[in-house]
């Protein structure tokens, strides 16, 4: 009988480096320990897999589906840390955990390592907390997003909450956040770019603010023309190709029962010149996917990901902090470009927990 953990090191880090999928990395690292050191050596080429689907959460259980809509592929995993909490997605591999005993923490679900966060609901901006720790989980805050995956010590953790659309960073082992000042409108989006911040409100508005948090340049925008067009708009930023871009989603009421559904209809793609700041709409995305939600937002090129579908758009829901329940299903699918058409890819299993929604994130194993 074949002993696998005698095989030697340098034939079984070949054979890792032939893997793309998640899913081939977990079941690698499960043959035995010889193997899972191997796979947790191999930090450097893990941040191109594809990206993952996480479900929601499915009444008392402590696994979590995972699947890959680009093969068809599911994943589960044993994750009791999230079980009743709220998450956020992220490019590197991290989500982002909150439960109703405010305690905020980074996960990776595949290593099931664990990084406390400072308490946001002490951040000295917010002058009483008047919720609930369940409300405070369900609705409070809003995204959460890391500048780089916790493996660096540079990692910024920067988060948008309460009614007002408040933001605050922490870095790693900070004890407190810090508030960033604003008088603009509502926070919505936020990326670290370049080696600063830039954050977009709800009239579309753009401000860049220094890593340490203060501000920089605020970019003003016509996206939004009055207040009245806020109901049916969200925005998001996202890198593609080294240029930032603001992506506007187009959402609206439908009755499919007796219960309104707010559901995705179009998007469009604005590209932030770098020198005039200006705004140029584009028509195509080329050779690159943008994956948004619930999510840090991120790109895709699908030069180096075929299995993703080029110049397309894949969302889930994001309707932080509105108290619209989800009772039929979920507003997630794929959005193609080259004939403005939706295409959904999960079928209308609906969590009895309303604070769990699907969410993309990019697998890292450290």
């Amino acid at each position: 009988m074949v002993d696998w953990s005698s095989l030697p090191v340098e034939l079984l880090g070949l054979i890792a480096r032939q893997l793309r999928f998640a899913q081939d990395y977990v079941r690698f690292g499960a043959v035995c320990k010889s193997w899972r050191r191997v796979i947790l050596q191999r930090d450097g080429t893990l941040c191109s897999l594809l990206p993952l689907l996480m479900l929601a959460e499915k009444e008392f259980s402590d696994l979590r589906e995972f699947c890959c809509p680009l093969t068809d592929r599911m994943l589960k995993l044993y994750l009791p840390e999230i079980r009743g909490k709220r998450c956020w997605g992220s490019s590197d591999g991290w989500l982002v955990t909150i439960g109703a005993d405010f305690q905020m923490c980074l996960l990776n679900p595949l290593t099931r390592k664990q990084i406390l966060l400072p308490p946001l609901h002490k951040c000295s901006n917010l002058n009483t907390l008047i919720c609930s720790p369940e409300e405070f989980r369900d609705y409070f805050v809003c995204k959460v997003v890391l500048t780089s995956s916790p493996a660096s010590s540079s990692c910024v953790i920067l988060a948008i909450y309460s009614d007002f659309a408040k933001m605050a960073l922490a870095k790693l082992g900070d004890e407190s956040w810090t508030p960033l000042q604003s008088s603009s409108c509502l926070f919505l989006d936020v990326i670290y770019f370049g080696g600063q911040l830039y954050a977009i409100d709800s009239l579309g508005n753009i401000m860049i603010y220094s890593i340490c948090g203060s501000c920089i340049e605020t970019i003003p925008s016509n996206l939004i023309q009055s207040e009245d067009e806020l109901e049916d708009r969200l925005l998001y930023l996202v890198d593609i190709g080294g240029q930032v871009h603001v992506v506007q989603r187009y959402v609206s009421e439908i009755l499919t029962t007796q219960t309104p559904e707010r559901k995705t209809w179009k998007f469009e793609i604005y590209k932030l010149e770098a020198v005039s700041h200006k705004l140029e709409e584009i028509n195509c995305l080329g050779d690159w996917s943008i994956f948004v939600g619930n999510n840090h937002s991120f790109a895709v090129s699908t030069s180096d990901h075929p299995e993703c579908c080029s110049n397309c758009i894949y969302f889930t829901d994001d309707y932080s902090g509105i108290s619209d329940p989800i009772s039929h299903g979920y507003d997630v699918g794929i959005y193609i470009f080259e004939n403005h058409k939706i295409q959904p890819f999960i079928g209308e299993d609906v969590s009895p927990a309303r604070f769990s929604v699907p969410l993309w994130f990019r697998p890292v194993l450290v």
